[in-house]
């Protein structure tokens, strides 16, 4: 259970904060009026986008950047029907608007999301000690087929 609600959590952070960003910022430029109650909608729309992400790591499918547009490239289409979806419908920016910025933020913020998660949820592995060996002085030639210099003589 853990192994959901923690990617669930952080998806959702990262993907509140991003969109937060965009619909203010969005609504603002394009419209010059904000939408009402909207850190409640894109609470709503980001808690969506965040279920989405984690259900594709349950499975298997990550939106992660080595990924996307290679071999899981379905399921990135998927997602972004989803992303303008949430744009236009609960975000209410116009449709061409909602898929245009829709894409543009899935296209940055899923795969650095999906970053964050793997970075803090991978297992710390622990550092092996080894023991401190001292560093010897070199007292020969360093060439492979060189011979070393004769010894000093002995002064008589």
């Amino acid at each position: 259970m853990a192994t959901f609600i923690w990617p669930l959590l952080i998806y959702w952070l990262v993907l509140f904060v991003a969109c937060f960003v965009v619909v203010e910022i969005g609504h603002d430029q394009l419209y010059d009026e904000v939408t009402p109650h909207a850190g409640l909608k894109v609470a709503g729309g980001s808690l969506l986008i965040a279920l989405l992400l984690t259900v594709y790591r349950a499975k298997g499918v990550p939106a992660s950047f080595e990924s996307m547009f290679t071999t899981n490239i379905i399921w990135t289409v998927l997602q972004g029907i989803v992303w303008a979806g949430v744009f236009v419908l609960i975000f209410q920016f116009h449709p061409w608007h909602g898929l245009g910025i829709g894409l543009a933020t899935m296209l940055l913020v899923s795969g650095l999301a999906t970053m964050g998660v793997d970075s803090l949820l991978k297992p710390s592995v622990p550092t092996a000690r080894r023991a401190a060996v001292p560093n010897q002085p070199v007292r020969h030639t360093v060439s492979p087929g060189a011979t070393a210099a004769p010894a000093a003589k002995k002064a008589e």
